[in-house]
C-alpha cells in the first residue's frame, strides 16, 4: 500500500534562504505524525508544498501514490489541509457548511445522514449540526474541517498548528478526534510545537530545526520532558 504522504529529498528557496532543506518524510496510512519544530523551523513551509498552496525547487512529494506535479488534480483530491484558523461561513450551521465545501471542493453530494455522520466521527455534538457556526468555537470549526476529509474519503489529513489557542481540555478532545479519523485509515501529518500534544496523539515525532529532520523518534514510552530534552539537544 502507497504510503498517505511520502516526501524525498525536497528543498524550498526564499530570497536566496534555504527554508525547507533536502527533506525526506513518509506518513503511513492511518497513522499521525508530528512535525515538531520551534518557529521559523520551516513546518508552515513543508505544510504549503504538501497541501500543493507551493512548489518545491527540488524533490518530490506524493500523496497516496499521486505526485503532486504530474498528477495534481488526484494528489488534490487524496488529501484535506487545514490551516490554523479554519474559515467556516458563520450564517451556515455545521451541516451546511460541510455539504457546500464538499461541494464547492470535489463536486459530492451527500445526504443529511452522510453529512451527520462525518459530523459524528469527529465528535462534533450533535446539537451543533444545525447550529450557525457563528456560534462555534475554534475546535469545534476544526472538527467541521476534519469531517471534509472523511467526507471525501482523503487518504491524508494535513493540520497547521491546530492546538494552537485551545485550552487544556479542548486540545486533549482535539487530539482524541485525531485518533479515531486515524483509526480510519487516513494517515495524519500536524505541524506544530506542542511537545506535550504531539507526545499524546502523535505515532511518529519528526524533528524539524531549520529546515531540516534532525530527528524521528516513537513517543511511545517517552515522556514529554524526555522528548522535549531530545529536541533541545538538537538546537545546540
Amino acid at each position: 500500500m502507497d504510503a498517505a504522504l511520502a516526501l524525498n529529498d525536497v528543498t524550498k528557496h526564499y530570497d536566496n534562504r534555504v527554508v525547507v532543506d533536502d527533506l525526506s518524510l513518509a506518513v503511513s496510512s492511518g497513522s499521525v505524525t508530528a512535525l515538531l519544530g520551534p518557529n521559523g523551523a520551516g513546518k508552515t513551509t513543508t505544510m504549503k508544498m504538501c497541501a500543493g498552496l507551493i512548489s518545491p525547487d527540488a524533490g518530490s512529494i506524493s500523496i497516496a501514490g499521486y505526485n503532486l506535479v504530474s498528477s495534481p488534480t488526484e494528489a488534490r483530491q487524496a488529501m484535506t489541509f487545514l490551516p490554523e484558523n479554519v474559515a467556516l461561513y458563520h450564517e451556515l450551521t455545521g451541516r451546511e457548511n460541510l455539504s457546500h465545501l464538499l461541494e464547492i471542493g470535489t463536486g459530492v453530494k451527500l445526504s443529511s445522514d452522510d453529512l451527520d455522520e462525518a459530523l459524528a466521527a469527529t465528535g462534533l455534538p450533535a446539537d451543533a449540526f444545525t447550529r450557525r457556526a457563528s456560534t462555534y468555537s475554534k475546535g469545534m470549526r476544526q472538527k467541521v474541517g476534519i469531517a471534509i476529509a472523511l467526507a471525501k474519503k482523503a487518504n491524508l489529513l494535513l493540520l497547521d498548528e491546530p492546538t494552537s489557542g485551545l485550552d487544556p481540555h479542548s486540545a486533549a478532545e482535539f487530539n482524541r478526534s485525531l485518533r479515531e479519523v486515524a483509526k480510519r485509515g487516513v494517515g495524519i501529518l500536524m505541524a506544530t510545537h506542542d511537545i506535550w500534544r504531539a507526545r499524546e496523539v502523535a505515532d511518529q515525532i519528526a524533528m524539524m530545526i531549520r529546515g531540516k529532520i534532525v530527528l524521528e523518534l516513537d513517543p511511545k514510552g517517552l515522556s514529554a520532558e524526555e522528548i522535549e530534552r531530545r529536541f533541545f539537544l538538537q538546537m545546540q
